[in-house]
This record gives structure tokens, sequence and C-alpha cells, in this order.
């Protein structure tokens, strides 16, 4: 991500020297040609190719729709590196999706188009709050987003209805917050049984909880940052400030450390949670409890049938703590912002709204299990199924987009932020198994050293 945020970045200066017009930028003079991070044959390729199809035939009086999906590989390079060579051409398609958390950087570089003067009367308002935040950079509206995202607790239940009675009722109830304190908590009282039964629920039993840093170590560092920076925004801070590029007193402040110093109690001797924890551990019976993203339901309910899983509420780090604080967001569709001519910037935002208008969120939901980004639309999530699970698992998750879901930090170095703040801190906790709090300030203080480098081209 560092190296694609750099690449974008030169890419300004080659903007400046190019001389544009309306014609020579976008697809085409007629059709107007969206590219996708989605594989052709997957089914959000499919979904986004039935309703191009749609639109196509509903408007045929007006400019036809051509969408372009192209693969992405790792953390989206195959899609990135095509987008980017496109950027250098001077050929960027009309529309094209981003991860969220990446718009600002591309805002920054010039390279989107602001939507708050093209889009119908009230469209922008029919998104939650979490997705306008993530597609707002200083105050104007950049990136619709087609998909929302949630992080919850499950946890094995052969092995809860093992545990004796008083450590059973150290488990929340599916529609009840709790501390990250509790979650702690009720993992050593698991691992301390664990350890002292032959009871066949733990016959492959390895650690109390999966917290997937492998994917760190993997490259993977948004994961990371995903599932973690939630830890702050329960204790009222964040990992960088508002403004998007200060972080020194912020990532780095007391309330930073204590969070961190409470994530930690996770690797104390005798460890919860590994740095190298077995791949797939929650999935086949290696740990009791797991941080899981929302597409564990269909992994698990699909691929791992005899797993009898339960699902809860992300914990909150402070419990008087009432603001937004769990994880959330995906891809966006952004438009390119080196289109001036107005009318068919018009054209091309109608379409942006035809992707993302409350029957499409539906559409997808049903073809992908995205979780919706409109608010009428997420009472399409169907917690009434034959699986007593899923319906579990997704009215947490229903809960958490409609109450507590927050977008992750708006930031044109969010590539470098997130890969710092995941290598750097939440996984160095977790591979040193640092529980002091001054080693972590010591971590965090370095972090922002790095920060504060690369983003000093940032601040004006």
């Amino acid at each position: 991500m560092k190296k694609l945020f750099l690449y974008v970045s030169m890419l300004v200066l080659t903007f400046s020297l190019v001389a544009c017009s309306s014609s020579e930028t976008g697809g085409s003079d007629e059709n107007i040609v969206i590219w996708t991070q989605a594989a052709a044959d997957h089914p959000e390729g499919k979904m986004f190719a039935e309703r191009v199809k749609q639109y196509n035939e509903e408007h045929p009086d007006k400019p036809q729709v051509e969408i372009q999906n192209i693969t992405r590989a790792g953390a989206g390079s195959g899609y990135i590196d095509k987008l980017n060579a496109a950027i250098t051409a001077n050929d960027m398609p009309d529309i094209f999706t981003l991860d969220g958390p990446d718009i600002a950087a591309y805002v920054d570089s010039g390279l989107l188009g602001e939507l708050d003067d093209y889009m119908s009367e009230g469209f922008k308002e029919g998104f939650t709050e979490s997705i306008i935040a993530q597609g707002t950079v200083d105050g104007k509206f950049y990136g619709m987003g087609y998909s929302d995202s949630g992080v919850a607790i499950m946890y094995n239940e052969d092995m809860m209805n093992a545990l004796p009675e008083e450590i059973k009722g150290l488990v929340p109830a599916a529609d009840e917050d709790w501390t990250w304190d509790q979650f702690t908590e009720l993992a050593r009282k698991v691992d301390d049984f664990a350890k002292n039964s032959d009871d066949p629920a733990f016959k492959e039993y390895e650690s109390a909880v999966s917290l997937l840093l492998p994917d760190i170590t993997a490259g993977a560092y948004e994961t990371g940052t995903y599932y973690f920076t939630p830890l702050l925004w329960g204790n009222d801070t964040n990992i960088v400030d508002e403004d998007g590029v200060t972080v020194d007193g912020v990532l780095n402040s007391e309330k930073s450390v204590e969070a961190l110093t409470k994530f930690s109690k996770l690797f104390e001797e005798p460890q919860l949670a590994s740095a190298s924890e077995s791949e797939k551990a929650f999935h086949s019976g290696k740990t009791a409890l797991s941080v899981s993203g929302f597409w564990y339901v269909s992994e698990l309910t699909s691929n791992y049938p005899n797993l009898k899983f339960k699902t809860v509420r992300y914990p909150k780090m402070n419990e008087s703590y009432d603001g937004l604080y769990t994880p959330s967001g995906s891809w966006a569709f952004v438009r390119n912002g080196q289109e001036e001519d107005e009318e068919r910037i018009k054209q091309v935002v109608e379409v942006m709204e035809w992707l993302n208008n409350d029957e499409a969120s539906e559409e997808y939901y049903h073809a992908n299990g995205s979780i919706p980004t409109r608010v009428n639309s997420i009472d399409v999530i169907d917690t009434n199924t034959d699986n007593p699970y899923h319906n579990e698992a997704w009215s947490v998750l229903k809960y958490q987009v409609e109450n507590t879901n927050k977008s992750r930090p708006v930031s044109p170095g969010y590539p470098y932020l997130s890969e710092i703040f995941a290598k750097d801190v939440i996984l160095k906790i977790g591979q040193n198994k640092t529980t002091d709090p001054a080693t972590i300030k010591e971590y965090l203080d370095e972090a922002v050293k790095k920060i504060d480098i690369e983003f000093e081209k940032y601040k004006k």
C-alpha cells in the first residue's frame, strides 16, 4: 500500500503536465466506462454486471454503460496496478472502485471528482452515517460505498457448554454490551479450564482467542488496523487526529497506551492468543473465541457445518464510552475527477446512483452477502432463516451497522498509517508478548516518528 500511495502521489505531477479536455478523459465519448476490482466470475462481479445490464435496458436513450471487472491480487495490487497505469496514460475510466480508506489519498492527488453538486436531492442522506463519513474528505462527498462490513466476537458453543456454570455466566447475551476487560477475563477462565480438561470439545485446543495476527505478518496490514483501531476508538482516542495528518499526541496519547495495554493482556503468560496462530484456528476448533469479520458467517455456515458458533458484540474498551466504536466500511464507487464536461458528470453520477440506490443495496446483499449501505435497505438482512447461528450473527452485525459502526480515519496518508499501526504496534505487542505500558509507549512513539516524517508532505 505504501508503494501504491507513493506512486499515486507522483502521478499528480504527471497530470499537471498533461493538457486535458473532457473528450480525452474517461473511457469513451459515448459509453460510460466502469472499472471494478471484482473478478467477472465472482458473485460481486456478477452482481455489478447484472446491475449495469438493467441500467442499459431501462435507459436505452442514454449513454450506455460498459463494465470491466479486473481481478485484484493480495491487497488489491493487480487492480490498482492497472488503475495507476490508466492514470499515467490519462485514460481513467469514468467510474471506478476504491477501498474506502484509500479515497482521501486519491482526493489529495486530484484524481477524484466530488459528488455533492450532482446527486439527486436527499440521495447522500440515504447512506448510513459511517458510509457517508468514509466517503467524505474536507467536507465534500467523493465515494458511494456499495457494501459495509462488521466485526464481532464469536465463540465455540461446544467449548462454552463444557465450562462450569460460573464461567458460562461471564458470556454476554447477543444483545448485551460488554468490555474488553470482561472479554479478557472470560478468555483467561476458558484457558485455565481447557488446560485441565479432557472434554472432547477441547481436543484440538491451542489457545483461547484467535486474532488473525498472522495476516499482518503476511502483509495484510489493513486487517490489523481494521480489527483493532476500535480499541482506541472505544477509549475516546484514535490513530490520527481529525485533520488526518496529526498523530503526535493522539496515537501515542495516554488513552492509546491505556487501551493497548489492556489489549496486551492477551499475551501475558500463559498466553491467551498467539501472533503465530494456526490457519483457520477458530474454524477448526483450535480456539474458543475469535475476533471475527462478517465474512466468517458465510465461511462457517458453508464450509464448517459441524462447528457450532455463537456471536456477541465487539467489546467496548471503556464501559462508559457512548460514541461509535465498531469496525465498518468497504469498497466504494468514485468518479474520474479529470472530467470537466458538466453534462457528462451528471450522466456519470446518475449511473453511480443507479449502482448504489436502495434497490441495488438489497440486490447486493442477496447476491453476495454485502452488508447494505443504505438506511432503507438494512432490514433486508435475513435473521429468520433455518440456521440459528446465521441468524444470531447477522442480528449482532445488523445492530452494529445501525448503532455503533464507525468509519476508519480519513487521511491522505492512510495506507502508510495503517501499515505502521498494524505492523509496528499491534503485531509487535503480539510477537514480543509486550505487556508493560512503558514499552508500548515506546512502540507508539517510534510509530509516530515514522508517520510524522511521511506525513510532512501533507501538512499545509
